[in-house]
Parts: structure tokens; C-alpha cells; sequence
């Protein structure tokens, strides 16, 4: 059984052709082309259905009559391995590194983790490279996927060292809603690997733990609140009830509101995630509702003053019709006078 794997390293945009192929292969010269962000090759007489793979991962099949695979987005930074198979007929495996190996990889930034909190802002960070240049820095980008065109982030921080080690972007909804991160490293002494993660904004955001406001008398307690996010439109909700000294209880919602009848005492919290998503947002602060309190349906001062006010004007209005009605019922003609004698 034949298998055959080339490893080649690219140095251009097209990249070199593989220093060894079987004279009888189908497929030669795999290559990436970055702009295009295609896995190509030149095709030899017919084949069956071509498989494309990173890392050994099944990512999409060759499109155009068998000519490449096309992928959304291309790594920058750390070297993946791109290979093709066939669906069908002898066994057969080729493959390409990208992008080019150059550097020290463990003096790279490394663990760069990026996240959406707080509604309107996008924080990355990272740790410095194990086998990093005592002089090492790094400085954080975002790319634009399709021009490949490239932005720093404007508000740094760094760690005890003077390493900058983090950074913010604090308007998320100026940003496209798929890019890629990277962070590239400089030191007089080395040249520096960078390090890169595509992300999608909606995917790495933590939402705010979402604010209830009740209404609340001795029938019911109508709870309501509002998640919000540049991102995700659709929540689920998770509110945790706890009445008196009983156990607490879990209810799972997709509304914004939620009511309880004859409720008494409660304290209640809550908490939401996007509706496709996987992370859940903080709890938010236990709030204590007492609800067995004065009449069933309390009210403030003020409205219960103006509702008075309002009452006035509505009797003093009516009693003004009334009186102008009775006056158009009047006779008109002057009284007659009594005759002298």
C-alpha cells in the first residue's frame, strides 16, 4: 500500500514545489496561495473526490472540478500541516507545511486568549514566551480577513517587567465580526515567531449578569430584565428562586420576564448566554422581594397623590359640563312684567 507525505516549507506566495513526488502521481505541486487562501494543486488525469485536512482534521472538500479546497481564513503565525486525500482508489496522502518555520517558537507570545466583556469591549491577553530575549516586546494587531490588512490595539498593559502582556479595544462594534488576532514579538537579539487566533466576537463574549426590575404586592411578583450584547440577539436565561427558608429552585427561560402568584417573600438572581453559545454570564447580585407587604396593590406617594389630583380635575371638569349644560337649557326671553294697577 503506497502512501506518500511531502513536507515542503513555503517561501512565497505560491510556494516551492515538492522536492520529491511520484512520477505517477495525479496530483503535484501542492501549494498555498495566501491571497486567494486556497490549498491548490496541478491535476493529472481523473480522480475521485479530494478531502482537505489540517492537522489531520477534516476541514472541506476541493471545489472546481477537483482544483482546490478554499478556506476562510489561513494561519499567520503557527506552522499547521495542510494535506489532501481521495475519497477513492489507492490509498494516497500529501501535504504541505504553512506558513514558513522561522524563529524560536517558545520565545512567541503564548497563550493569547481574547474575550468581549462588559457590553462594549474587546481585552486579549497573553504570557511571554518561555525562551523569550530578555529584551523581548510584543505589540498586539487585529486583521481583517479578506484584505489581510492589519491594526494595533490602542490601549496596553504590562506586567511588573515592563513586558506589555494585554491590551483593549473599547468600541467591539467598529470591529468586523470575524477577525484575526496576532501578536507579533521584536527583540534586537532574535527574530520572533508570532502568535495568532481567529476569533468571532460573538463566540468569545461573556455577557453582563442582566439587571431584574420587579413589581411585587400580595398577588404576584412580575420580574422582568434585559441582556445586552452587540452580537447576539437571542438570550437563555437561567433564574434561581429561593422562597423563604426552602430550597432553591433553577427555572430555564427564554423570555425577559417571569411571574410568580401569591409570592410572599423571594430572593431570586439570574443569569444568560447567547442562544447558540456556551458561556454562561456571572450571577447576578441576590435580590430580596417582600411581597406580603400592605395592600394588594401598593403604590408611591406620588401616584397615589396625582391619581387624587388627577380625580379632582376629572369631577371638577364634569361638574363644569353639567353646569354649562343646564345654562343652554335656560329660557332665553326676558320675564314678563306684571301690569300696574
Amino acid at each position: 500500500m503506497a502512501l506518500l507525505w511531502l513536507a515542503v516549507l513555503l517561501t512565497s506566495a505560491s510556494g516551492l514545489p515538492q522536492s520529491q513526488e511520484d512520477h505517477y502521481s495525479p496530483i503535484k505541486n501542492l501549494r498555498i496561495e495566501p491571497v486567494e487562501r486556497r490549498l491548490t494543486w496541478d491535476l493529472h488525469g481523473n480522480v475521485s473526490e479530494i478531502m482537505c485536512f489540517i492537522n489531520s482534521k477534516f476541514i472541506t472538500k476541493a471545489v472546481n472540478h477537483n482544483r482546490y479546497c478554499q478556506f476562510h481564513v489561513l494561519p499567520s503565525c503557527e506552522v499547521k500541516n495542510f494535506s489532501i486525500s481521495l475519497t477513492k482508489g489507492p490509498p494516497f496522502l500529501m501535504g504541505i507545511q504553512y506558513p514558513l518555520h522561522e524563529g524560536n517558537p517558545e520565545a512567541a507570545a503564548r497563550g493569547l486568549d481574547c474575550r468581549v466583556h462588559d457590553v462594549d469591549v474587546l481585552t486579549c491577553s497573553w504570557d511571554v514566551g518561555r525562551e523569550a530575549p530578555r529584551d523581548i516586546q510584543y505589540h498586539l494587531y487585529w486583521q481583517e480577513l479578506r484584505t489581510r490588512r492589519e491594526y494595533e490595539c490602542p490601549n496596553y498593559e504590562m506586567d511588573p517587567r515592563g513586558k506589555l502582556v494585554r491590551c483593549h479595544f473599547n468600541d467591539v462594534s467598529r470591529l468586523p465580526k470575524h477577525l484575526q488576532i496576532l501578536v507579533r514579538g521584536t527583540s534586537q537579539s532574535a527574530w520572533i515567531p508570532c502568535s495568532d487566533r481567529t476569533v468571532e466576537l460573538s463566540e468569545i463574549e461573556i455577557l453582563n449578569p442582566p439587571n431584574i426590575t420587579a413589581t411585587c404586592n400580595k398577588s404576584y411578583l412580575m420580574m422582568e430584565w434585559e441582556a445586552c450584547s452587540h452580537f447576539n440577539n437571542r438570550f437563555e436565561y437561567e433564574l434561581q428562586l429561593q422562597k423563604g427558608s426552602d430550597p432553591a429552585y433553577t427555572e430555564k427561560l427564554q423570555e425577559k420576564f417571569f411571574e410568580l402568584h401569591n409570592p410572599k417573600n423571594y430572593v431570586v438572581r439570574l443569569r444568560a448566554k447567547g442562544f447558540y453559545r456556551k458561556s454562561w454570564s456571572e450571577w447576578s447580585a441576590p435580590q430580596s422581594f417582600e411581597c406580603d407587604l400592605g395592600e394588594d396593590s401598593p403604590r408611591p406617594d406620588w401616584l397615589l397623590a396625582a391619581l387624587v389630583l388627577l380625580a379632582t380635575l376629572l369631577v371638577l371638569g364634569l361638574v363644569i359640563a353639567l353646569c354649562g349644560s343646564v345654562a343652554e337649557n335656560l329660557p332665553s326671553h326676558p320675564a314678563h312684567e306684571r301690569p300696574h294697577h
